[in-house]
């Protein structure tokens, strides 16, 4: 699993979300406050960090990766100075046994389970029905946020 290079370009938040799913949310601190990352599917085999701007528009970074986890991970190395840290969005616990602890939920398995009328949702990578809870408060307000905007 390489590290991609891509040049930078703006995404603005009319893009049509079925061109590139958002996945995930990271933050990072620049200048004194902090900036929001979003990880996008662009393709099957791409999944790409873009740099939330203050005008609603996302810059694609140089750090994408084949896999979800790859691309954590190289985020985690690239903005380490940075402090660069994931959104909880809470845990995600398997049915019908559910485990104790559960494991953490992506942004994407965070809105699924809170966009069905019961909280379960079908997860296709792990092939079972999945429910997620103890979001955080800023994972859920930034669910509002986006979905209002139609950015996910």
């Amino acid at each position: 699993m390489e590290r991609k290079n891509h040049k930078k370009s703006k995404m603005t938040s009319t893009t049509p979300p079925s061109q590139s799913k958002l996945i995930h949310i990271g933050r990072i601190y620049i200048s004194g406050k902090w900036c929001y990352l979003l990880l996008r599917k662009k393709d099957t085999r791409s999944f790409v960090w873009f740099e939330e701007q203050p005008d609603g528009t996302e810059i694609e970074t140089e750090v994408s990766a084949e896999t979800i986890e790859e691309a954590i991970r190289l985020a985690i190395r690239h903005w380490k100075k940075n402090n660069f840290n994931s959104v909880l969005c809470g845990f995600r616990y398997p049915l019908p046994e559910r485990d104790e602890h559960g494991i953490n939920a992506l942004f994407h398995q965070m809105v699924s389970s809170y966009s069905s009328m019961n909280g379960i949702y079908y997860d296709e990578e792990l092939g079972n029905n999945c429910f997620v809870q103890n979001t955080s408060d800023e994972a859920h307000r930034l669910w509002q946020f986006l979905k209002i905007q139609n950015r996910l």
